[in-house]
């Protein structure tokens, strides 16, 4: 006489309905198992994966709820009800859930690994890095922990440590388009950009459609001195991505080093159009109003050399509202307001300029 099938049986069905994808059959396995045996935690654990699989997250919480009852020293089941509570941005919750695992078996790399990320996303990096670290001690080719402990040391300032990070993950798992873009995005903070865009271009070969990829490399090229490749690289970025404010901001820099000051400016009300408060556009559009001239601009308006110095003013000033320490602001309102002749204000702006440069030289400091 044949055996009738167990709850252990339901289980490794629906585990390779599971891996097969078949996620409606795996549920139902599962269920079938519970049927056999409602207090059987695996099949309460592998229905909420099913679960948390179809997207159906309240549901898969419930399940690993249910293991963990059932079995309190399941430690699988902890950290996957806090994976599913840090994508719901619930990071405390999933912090908790981690403990528990960790504390119940404490050699999983991954347990430590996952904290560290719930740990980074509420900005706690000595905690997060601690926690990459351990990963690592008990893992260390795990590539995404070098990953995000880079990324948590760039978030604290440390860019050279972040540095040694993103080239261990790198070494690990050189085909990662995300490895090299966020190594790039550091060398290019500290002004190595040719090694940036090194990076961005092996991030873009990797991922053709790498939007971010595309404008951070145009960022690095035109600091390098090539307005016409960087503007290239922002026209594929908008080609692959929406619009940002930033963007424009950055391509309308590039078309004015180039003299494009009519589409230069075009860029820049686009800019202001998503964004208002991006103070460094209004002085940038104000350096372009001087430098227009009498350029005849779309729809036939002309601009003359009054309207272009009341409207590079009125650009310096909110830039300055928008942040009073724009030294720059203060200097190019004060060469303005030289232009119109009136001196008491050019000569106050212009010492608000040399105060705040100074001030600025003094507050410098180093960064490992």
């Amino acid at each position: 006489m044949t055996a009738s099938p167990t709850e252990y049986d339901y289980v490794a069905q629906g585990q390779f309905f599971l891996q097969q994808g078949m996620l409606d059959n795996a549920i139902g396995s599962f269920n079938r198992a519970l049927v056999e045996n409602a207090k059987f935690a695996p099949a309460y654990y592998y229905r909420g994966m099913a679960y948390r699989n179809a997207g159906d997250l309240r549901q898969a919480i419930e399940d690993y709820t249910a293991a963990v009852e059932v079995e309190p020293d399941y430690p699988v089941a902890f950290y996957a009800r806090g994976v599913v509570y840090r994508h719901q941005g619930e990071f405390d919750k999933a912090i908790s859930d981690y403990d528990v695992a960790i504390e119940l078996e404490p050699e999983d790399a991954d347990f430590y690994y996952a904290r560290g990320v719930a740990h980074a996303s509420l900005k706690s990096y000595d905690s997060a890095i601690a926690d990459f670290k351990a990963a690592i001690g008990m893992n260390p080719q795990l590539a995404n922990a070098y990953y995000n402990q880079g990324i948590a040391y760039r978030d604290l300032g440390r860019r050279e440590a972040a540095l040694e990070q993103y080239s261990q993950a790198i070494e690990l798992r050189p085909g990662d388009a995300d490895y090299r873009y966020a190594r790039g995005n550091v060398l290019s903070d500290q002004h190595q950009y040719s090694l940036a865009v090194e990076d961005y271009d092996q991030a873009i070969q990797l991922v053709p459609t790498f939007a971010n990829a595309y404008y951070n490399r145009g960022i690095a090229l035109r600091n390098l001195g090539q307005p016409r490749k960087a503007i290239e690289d922002f026209d594929q970025a908008l080609r692959l991505a929406p619009a940002f404010a930033n963007l424009y901001q950055n391509r309308g820099t590039a078309l004015s080093d180039l003299g494009e000051m009519a589409p230069a400016l075009i860029d820049f009300n686009r800019a202001l159009q998503l964004d208002p408060s991006l103070a460094n556009v209004y002085l940038s559009r104000g350096n372009v109003y001087l430098s227009l001239g009498n350029a005849d601009l779309s729809g036939g308006n002309a601009y003359s050399q009054t309207e272009r110095l009341e409207q590079a003013l009125s650009d310096y000033s909110r830039a300055i509202e928008l942040k009073p320490d724009l030294a720059e602001a203060y200097r190019a309102r004060g060469m303005a307001y030289q232009k119109t002749g009136d001196q008491a204000r050019s000569r106050a702006d212009l010492l608000k300029f040399a105060e705040l440069t100074r001030k600025l030289n003094g507050n410098k400091g180093g960064q490992d």
